[in-house]
């Protein structure tokens, strides 16, 4: 069984075509399945296609030929491209054979003489044009597409959400619903321009070729791509009453518009159009302001589709209601993965995308007994930043770290100490490109001077993505900003065997860095839909030929974490608040994360230190006796102690108000006791609230009172 608690990033896989005919079976005569496999034995492969429970051709299969899947130029390839290969060169393949089935009539000896050709790129004799590809969605996109075919039929205005996690295909899942919908205007607005490309590619490879859509888009990311400005658009359209096109235009561009709510005479055209869809794609984001809200009502269309990953905001408002809402999740996906039947004669389509691993870890012990006592600040007053990492990472004036030689020591404790994933080279080579979030700008500077100077790390190529502005939310809104990181970040990564990029908030959403296999959160962040948009970042499929020619597949995927309570705070969040459905019990909580668990383990720091894997009650309970084993170390005066005081003394909203208005207490300078007392197990409700034990309350009441 692996070894969960130790980093492995990815696996040997052996990409080969291979091409059998079922000779003895009259209804497969001159037929000839090719597919693909990354198994090492082929003759495996096929036997489990084979030989299932309802059938056994074991004896009966005859192997024409294998032969390794890539190109000439070096490049891999899968049957998919092949296939297309071949119907170009029009071979019959049909839906009562299989989509893997081809018709060769009695000339087998062709399927092989074509991979040549395919493999040396030799398109002569091409009988169809090759001018797209055809796609053939998977059954969630297609049940995503159908359901909200169905509810928009029934639903005049309707506002349907797509709660699919990234890399679910939105963009192609989109464009097949708009299809489907025979929509003549489409709008699609994002909060994030420079997604923009990812919408283009999508259109130029699966839709542009067959049908009569026209992308038009003024965003600076496509400006060397051949998509239409909307002059562009408007004088080629001559006599044509009825023209199809889909427009993709910043949320920014039209707040701005004095049509839609600001102040800029533009964008009149998009005010006039009664769109047949709007497609507002980051849904999560930006959408819950109000002059969000006024562009958005200013727009005449039939229907709405949300798209979002991780839609907090939206089901906690209640905004959809469930029959308006398709949900694929993380745990949807890997479980799709794990229940795969091997006897499809498909290859798994689930099997390139990696597994999550969330490794968390308690800074303090990181560090210095200093950091346990509490860090002077401006005001002379002391604070402990053992939960803060913001406080930990702060700069002065200067531009340098307020604490810069305990972050330096934090360096070399990633180095040095076997549970952090630099601390041997052999781990170094698993984590080759990664993304780390800090908190402020000032702090990722800071930090990018202290790697380039650092032993270990200055062999890395340290990329500082982050623009002119100071906040995580200001940085991720840099649109122009965003662009030029992705574009230095690809760069670096084609150049340099490791490195290491530092954001405050650019690149954390709606674009796709293959190569990242981590994500460090040295930051603060508390938004679960920030945090996990984040953490999906290293969760993108990714493949490379080693120095040895073998073909390597990311595997698993790390978020490391240094802020044990937050981090596990927000796996239940994602565990249990990502459905429209409440969840009102512990037990319920309980099981969802246990579920979750089975395709998203977190490894935690056991009470010796070590790496353990943690189970759904350590989850629910580790932030609250975190919070409580602080209460003990500060005195009763701790505000983690008033942030759960209504769950320890059950006042009324009366007395509430009163203690709402009393000032924050600032957190005093901790003592160096001789040793802490034993914490007793703490108790959860539903909410993840603690509940102390009866005789507690009165024994602490009537010692206060």
């Amino acid at each position: 069984m692996t070894d969960k608690t130790k980093v492995k990033t990815t696996k040997t896989v052996y990409p080969q075509i291979y091409d059998y005919t079922l000779p003895n079976l009259s209804e497969k005569e001159g037929w000839q399945k090719i597919g693909y496999t990354e198994r090492e034995n082929v003759d495996k492969r096929i036997l489990e296609q084979v030989k299932t429970a309802a059938v056994d051709y074991s004896k009966d299969y005859r192997k024409l030929w294998t032969r390794t899947a890539r190109d000439k130029d070096g490049e891999w390839f899968t049957d998919k491209s092949f296939h297309h290969f071949l119907k170009q060169h029009t071979v019959p393949n049909d839906a009562e054979h299989g989509k893997e089935w081809f018709y060769f009539n009695g000339t087998p000896e062709v399927s092989k003489q074509l991979f040549e050709k395919f493999v040396e790129k030799d398109f002569s004799g091409l009988q169809i044009s090759d001018q797209g590809i055809n796609y053939q969605l998977r059954a969630e996109q297609e049940d995503a597409v159908n359901q909200t075919l169905g509810y928009f039929k029934t639903h005049e205005h309707g506002e349907f959400l797509w709660n699919a996690k990234p890399r679910f295909g939105k963009t192609l899942s989109t464009y097949d619903l708009v299809r489907k919908l025979n929509a003549d205007k489409v709008l699609i607005v994002t909060n994030r321009p420079a997604i923009a490309n990812s919408w283009y590619d999508d259109f130029e490879k699966f839709i542009a070729w067959q049908t009569d859509y026209k992308f038009v888009s003024e965003s600076d990311s496509l400006k060397d791509r051949p998509a239409l400005s909307r002059k562009e658009w408007t004088d080629s359209l001559g006599n044509n009453e009825n023209p199809k096109f889909i427009e993709f235009l910043s949320l920014q561009d039209l707040k701005g518009s004095k049509y839609f709510g600001g102040y800029y005479d533009k964008l009149w055209e998009v005010s006039n159009y009664d769109w047949d869809l709007l497609v507002i794609d980051e849904a999560h984001e930006g959408v819950d302001t109000f002059k969000t809200d006024t562009a958005f009502e200013h727009i005449k269309r039939k229907n709405t589709l949300h798209l979002t990953g991780t839609p907090f905001k939206a089901l906690a408002a209640g905004k959809f209601a469930s029959d308006a809402i398709y949900n694929w999740s993380y745990e949807d996906e890997q479980n799709a993965k794990a229940v795969w039947n091997v006897a499809n004669e498909e290859n798994n389509p689930y099997q390139s995308l990696p597994t999550l691993n969330l490794f968390t870890y308690q800074l303090s012990q990181m560090i210095t007994d200093k950091i346990n006592q509490g860090a002077a600040l401006d005001d002379k007053d002391n604070v402990d930043y053992t939960f803060d990492l913001n406080e930990f990472f702060r700069t002065k004036e200067n531009g340098d770290f307020e604490y810069e030689a305990d972050v330096i020591k934090f360096l070399d404790t990633l180095i040095k100490n076997e549970k952090f994933p630099y601390s041997t080279p052999e781990l170094r080579n698993e984590i080759k490109h990664s993304f780390w979030l800090l908190n402020r700008v000032a702090s990722a500077k800071a930090l990018e001077k202290l790697l380039k100077n650092h032993p270990v790390f200055e062999n890395y190529e340290i990329i500082l993505a982050a623009g002119n502005g100071k906040t995580t939310e200001e940085e991720a809104e840099d649109t122009s900003a965003v662009g030029k990181s992705y574009d230095r970040v690809k760069e670096a990564i084609k150049n340099h065997d490791k490195t290491i990029t530092l954001s405050v908030g650019q690149l954390t959403t709606g674009i796709t860095i293959p190569e990242w296999t981590a994500v460090f959160m040295l930051s603060n962040l508390t938004s679960p839909a920030l945090y996990m948009q984040a953490a999906f970042r290293a969760q993108n499929p990714w493949s490379f030929t080693d120095k040895n020619g073998q073909r390597q597949e990311k595997e698993n995927a790390y978020i490391f974490d240094f802020a044990p309570e937050r981090t596990l705070i927000i796996f239940d969040e994602f565990a249990n608040n990502l459905s429209s459905a409440p969840v009102s019990t512990t037990d319920a909580r309980s099981e969802n994360i246990k579920q979750l668990l089975n395709f998203f383990p977190v490894i935690g720091e056991d009470n010796e230190g070590k790496m353990v894997e943690l189970d759904a009650a350590q989850v629910l309970t580790i932030p609250k006796a975190l919070k409580a084993h602080e209460v003990v170390r500060r005195g009763f005066m701790s505000n983690l102690l008033f942030a759960n005081i209504s769950g320890i003394f059950a006042y009324q909203n009366v007395y509430k108000d009163i203690l709402d208005k009393l000032p924050e207490e600032k957190q005093g300078k901790l003592e160096k006791p001789s040793s802490l007392p034993e914490l007793p197990k703490v108790d959860v409700d539903s909410a993840g609230d603690a509940i102390p034990q009866e005789e507690i309350v009165i024994n602490k009441t009537n010692a206060i009172f």
